[in-house]
Formats: C-alpha cells, sequence, structure tokens
C-alpha cells in the first residue's frame, strides 16, 4: 500500500496529487488504463467515492480521460506542463507536481497605491493600497511564466511584510486565512517584448496570458493576477462535456 494520505485538505485531493504525481513520473505511460476505483481504494486506505472524486479532478484537467465500459485511461501528452483551466492551483504546484524542478524569482515586491482599473477590479477605490509583484517561474531552469500579482494589502493582517513573499502566493496567504477559492479568468494570446525581463526571456515573446481576478469564500476579491505563459512551455486543456 501507498503512504497513507496524511495532511489537511479534503482526501480526494491528496489522492489526486498522489496519481498526478505517479503519472507525471512516467509510472503509467500515455494511453495506459490505471488501476479500478476499487484497486486504487484498497491501495491508498480510502473510500470508493474519495477515488472517484479524485479521477474526476483529472479527467477534468485533461490528464485522465473515462472509456464507458472499458476504463480509465493516461491522455496522450506532447511534453510540456500540462495545465488545466478548471483548476485554482498555483504555478509552483502545476510545475513541481509534473516532476520539473521548479524555482521562482522575484523581481520586485512593494505596497503602492492602487490605479484606477487595479482598484476597479477589487471593487475599491482608487489609492487603496495593494501589494504589486513582478516575478518569474522556472521549470528545469526554463523560464515558463512571467507574472505580475496585486494583493489587496487592507485584507492583510497589519504589519505583513512582502518581502516574506518568497514563494507561491497562494502558500503564502493560506495560513493567513485568505486563500482563494474561486476565481474569474480571461485567457488571451500576447506578443508584446515588454512582457518578459532578463537574460532568459524568449526570443519570441509570444504568451498565453491568464488574466484572473481571484475571491475568498464571502465573495470578496483578495488578488489579481497577469500570468503570461511562454507559449511553446505550457499548454492548457479545457475539457468540455455534454
Amino acid at each position: 500500500m501507498n503512504t497513507p494520505l496524511r495532511d489537511a485538505r479534503p482526501l480526494p485531493a491528496q489522492l489526486a496529487d498522489r496519481l498526478r504525481q505517479r503519472i507525471a513520473e512516467g509510472h503509467w505511460e500515455p494511453g495506459h488504463r490505471i488501476p479500478s476505483e476499487q484497486e486504487l481504494a484498497a491501495e491508498y486506505g480510502v473510500s470508493r467515492p474519495t477515488v472517484r472524486s479524485a479521477v474526476a479532478r483529472l479527467v477534468d484537467g485533461g490528464m485522465l480521460r473515462v472509456r464507458h465500459g472499458a476504463g480509465t485511461f493516461v491522455t496522450s501528452h506532447q511534453g510540456g506542463i500540462q495545465a488545466g483551466l478548471q483548476e485554482l492551483r498555483s504555478t509552483t504546484r502545476i510545475i513541481a507536481e509534473q516532476g520539473y524542478s521548479c524555482e521562482v524569482v522575484y523581481r520586485s515586491r512593494e505596497v503602492r497605491p492602487a490605479t484606477a482599473e487595479e482598484a476597479e477590479r477589487f471593487e475599491g477605490a482608487p489609492g487603496m493600497p495593494v501589494i504589486a509583484i513582478e516575478r518569474c517561474f522556472l521549470a528545469d531552469d526554463d523560464v515558463v511564466a512571467f507574472e505580475h500579482d496585486l494583493i489587496d494589502a487592507a485584507i492583510l493582517p497589519e504589519g505583513v511584510d512582502p518581502a516574506g513573499i518568497t514563494g507561491s502566493v497562494f502558500e503564502f496567504m493560506e495560513p493567513l486565512g485568505l486563500l482563494p477559492v474561486q476565481a474569474v479568468a480571461h485567457v488571451h494570446a500576447v506578443y508584446d517584448e515588454s512582457v518578459g525581463w532578463g537574460e532568459r526571456r524568449p526570443q519570441r515573446p509570444l504568451y498565453v496570458c491568464l488574466d484572473q481576478v481571484q475571491y475568498l469564500s464571502d465573495g470578496r476579491p483578495v488578488s489579481w493576477s497577469q500570468a503570461f505563459f511562454v507559449e511553446d512551455k505550457v499548454e492548457f486543456t479545457l475539457v468540455r462535456t455534454r
């Protein structure tokens, strides 16, 4: 039996991560049928509904495909980083879970007044305090995304230092009780030489921009991010069903 699921997250989320990692490590090759619900439940010591929910997450993310009457199969990937548009997960986790060495390089972190456009995203007034962040993500020392983040500084506890944000913003916000539970996102292509920075900036400045506002469970917007994924480094999947 595999190591028991132990962290504080719901069991389906933990199991989905375990299965995702095994797929990324090549335990099941593309086109391979994974074990049945009953077999996975016995292997991990969980219920069949837990397995069903975990598998559904990977189906929604495009990593697995259900063939009725035949089983659940690993989809065919062409390499690179795979990400499902339905899932609200940090970029660092997406990279690391697929077997890459992930590094986040911060260009700037500062508290400043929001512009009128920025404040509108937070349903606030111009000049409201925000933490503005610029950073890039590396997978195996190769830049895969540049990102601009804003966090509503007024929501944070007094005395929080932006310099304390060193890795995932979600990991920084979770112990503060400010982890987003929902996001409204827009995706579009961007060709812009001003987006990236540094020696690792791609020669062809073509990006897939994921522009999203993240919300707390009470509906308050807590952050706004614009992530510019290098076009040939990350593949997004949207699974549509009837």
